[in-house]
C-alpha cells in the first residue's frame, strides 16, 4: 500500500458520447476536445489537479451537496462561491456532467454560463440534496477519474456498475484496451473524507512500484492536501482491494474494509497510456 497526500484540482476535460457532445461551460473554461463514440462513455482526462482539492473548494462542494443542485426559488444552480472562478466553474462543469444526465441543463446566474448534464450518476441532485452515500460516491469516483497533473489530455474509457456508465462500442473497447485505474471514495461527507485509486492489470504490470509516483502526479500533482491513498494493484495479489463482479465490474474494498461498489475503472488507448506513463514498460 502507498499513501501519498496531496491537494487535486479542477479537472477540464472532455465528454464523449453516442448522440451528442457535451459541451465545455460558459465563460472561463477551456474549450473541450469533443468525438462522438456510440454507446460509449468517453472522457479525456486533462487538468492539473491544484484547485479541486483546496481546502476551500473541498468545503464548498460538501455545502453544495447539502443543497439542491437547482435552487427551487429561482430554478438557477444554488448559489456558491465556486462560481466566480474560471476554476471553479470547472469544477462545476464536472460535478454537473457527472451528477445529471444527458439532456439536463443548469442555467446559472451569470447569463452566459450554463452547464450540462453528462453521466447521470446522481440525477435527483437536481432537485434534492446529494444525500444519497451511493450517489456522493458515485459522483467522487467520476471526479477523480478526469484529474490529471501530467498536463496532458487523456482520453480513457470509463466502466463501472453504474447504469449511467454504459459501456463503450465494440470498437472503443479494442481501442481502449489498456486496463489502467480503478477509483472510490466520498469527498461529500465532511467527517469521514477518504479516497482511494489503485492500479488495473496494464498499469500495474507495466510500471510495478513505479506507478505509486505516476499516480500520485497524476491525482495530486504534488500538494500536500490531496488525500489520496494509493492501494497498489487492484487485483491479483494477496490483500488486493477489488475484485470484478459477475458482470466484469469493478468492486473494491478499503483498508478499514468498507466495501465500495461505486468503483470505477479506466481503460487507455496506447497513446494515452504513453502519455499517463512515459516511462513504463508498454504492456501490449
Amino acid at each position: 500500500m502507498f499513501n501519498a497526500r496531496s491537494s487535486l484540482a479542477v479537472v477540464a476535460g472532455s465528454l464523449l458520447f453516442a448522440s451528442g457532445c457535451v459541451a465545455a461551460p460558459q465563460g472561463g473554461a477551456d474549450d473541450d476536445e469533443l468525438a462522438v463514440a456510440e454507446d460509449a462513455i468517453i472522457w479525456t482526462n486533462g487538468d492539473g489537479p491544484s484547485f479541486f482539492w483546496q481546502s476551500s473548494t473541498q468545503y464548498l462542494l460538501q455545502r453544495l451537496a447539502t443543497s439542491p443542485l437547482v435552487d427551487p426559488a429561482t430554478g438557477l444552480l444554488t448559489p456558491t462561491r465556486l462560481l466566480s472562478t474560471d476554476a471553479g466553474r470547472k469544477v462545476l462543469h464536472y460535478v454537473v456532467g457527472c451528477a445529471l444526465p444527458r439532456g439536463a441543463t443548469v442555467k446559472t446566474s451569470m447569463p452566459a454560463v450554463s452547464f450540462k448534464g453528462a453521466i447521470g450518476l446522481a440525477p435527483t441532485w437536481k432537485s434534492e440534496k446529494l444525500g444519497a452515500l451511493s450517489s456522493q460516491r458515485w459522483v467522487t469516483a467520476c471526479l477523480l477519474q478526469t484529474l490529471n497533473g501530467i498536463g496532458a489530455k487523456v482520453p480513457i474509457r470509463m466502466v463501472g456498475s453504474h447504469k449511467g456508465l454504459t459501456d463503450a462500442s465494440a470498437q472503443d473497447a479494442v481501442d481502449y484496451s489498456i486496463p489502467d485505474a480503478t477509483m472510490f471514495g466520498n469527498i461529500f461527507d465532511p467527517d469521514k473524507v477518504e479516497v482511494f485509486a489503485c492500479a488495473d492489470a496494464g498499469a500495474a504490470s507495466a510500471c510495478g512500484l513505479s506507478w505509486s509516483a505516476f499516480a500520485n502526479l497524476r491525482i495530486c500533482a504534488g500538494s500536500p492536501l490531496c488525500g489520496i491513498t494509493l492501494l497498489g494493484a487492484c487485483q491479483g495479489e494477496a490483500g488486493a482491494p477489488c475484485e470484478l463482479d459477475s458482470l466484469g465490474m469493478p468492486v473494491c474494498r478499503t483498508p478499514g474494509n468498507t466495501v465500495y461498489a461505486e468503483a470505477i475503472s479506466t481503460f487507455l488507448d496506447e497513446t494515452g497510456f504513453f502519455a499517463l506513463y512515459p516511462s513504463c514498460s508498454p504492456p501490449f
